[in-house]
């Protein structure tokens, strides 16, 4: 005859059911509140003459394809997920940096703390506590100088989209509502992102999908929204069609990396993690 639970499994079942509530919620949050929608919304917002197509797929690269997915990927085999975990907290990062940069605290923390500390607050609940943050990688020079390479187009142009939201009149409706900030913090976390793959913890391939996820959508919203129809006026935000082709093929080579390298047990990062299975 089955014996009844423990009190102590019942507290740990009920603690991992609002653990996965939560991820659902603060998941919701960032596709929301954060507008990691722009990612499908940007392409066809006309809003304001359509001014807002690439600031829109830029939020949606940072709180859609990093936040939102990072997110919703804690709902399934956790011991997996360490990679995708620092991926949230690395967007945090990113949103703050280019928050500083931009003089835009305050768009900056409010993303950091959706994120960081919505996981902050995961990892508390989970029955496995600060666990969830540990595990054990190994280093990919491929991937690294990949991402190396792809952070000199990216922290350059961010350079130019800080300085846009720290010198731009208020009355602009890109300054106003820290569109340049938010375009800053998505190149930010491209670049960390796609590092933190390059350490290949578990669950790093999620984390590679991303990164070079999140460069193709970018470098296609530039070549799709490169200028004006009818005019040589660039879209705010676009590179233009060569810089996002360039951006496109990058992605794509990211991604055909990380599926080419194989999990290796040498270069330990890290300590074995130790989550209760899922």
């Amino acid at each position: 005859m089955d014996q009844a639970p423990s009190e102590v499994e019942r507290r740990s079942r009920g603690r991992l059911i609002a653990f996965k509530v939560l991820a659902v919620l603060f998941a919701m949050g960032a596709a929301t509140g954060l507008f990691g929608a722009g990612i499908i919304v940007g392409w066809f917002d006309t809003e304001g003459g359509q001014i807002h197509r690439v600031h829109d797929i830029g939020f949606g690269v940072l709180a859609g394809v990093f936040l939102t997915v990072g997110f919703l990927a804690q709902l399934h085999v956790l011991e997996r997920k360490v990679s995708v975990r620092y991926q949230i907290v690395a967007a945090g990062v990113a949103a703050m940096g280019g928050g500083l940069l931009a003089s835009d605290p305050g768009n900056g923390l409010f993303f950091l703390f959706m994120s960081v500390g919505g996981l902050a607050i995961m990892v508390a609940v989970h029955p496995a506590g600060i666990s969830l943050m540990r595990g054990r990688g190994s280093f990919s020079p491929v991937m690294a100088v990949l991402a190396a390479a792809g952070a000199v187009p990216l922290v350059w142009v961010s350079l130019t989209w800080a300085r846009l939201q720290r010198t731009g009149l208020d009355t602009d409706a890109h300054v106003e509502k820290g569109h340049w900030t938010i375009m800053t913090a998505m190149a930010f976390a491209i670049v960390l992102v796609a590092l933190l793959s390059s350490l290949k913890f578990r669950g790093w391939k999620i984390t590679a999908w991303c990164a070079g996820a999140g460069a193709f959508l970018y470098g296609l919203a530039s070549l799709v929204f490169a200028t004006f129809p009818g005019t040589n006026v660039p879209y705010p935000g676009s590179q233009g069609a060569g810089w996002g082709a360039v951006a496109m093929v990058g992605g794509l080579l990211f991604i055909a990396a990380a599926q080419w390298e194989k999990d290796s047990p040498t270069a330990p990062v890290g300590a074995q993690s130790k989550v209760r299975p899922q």
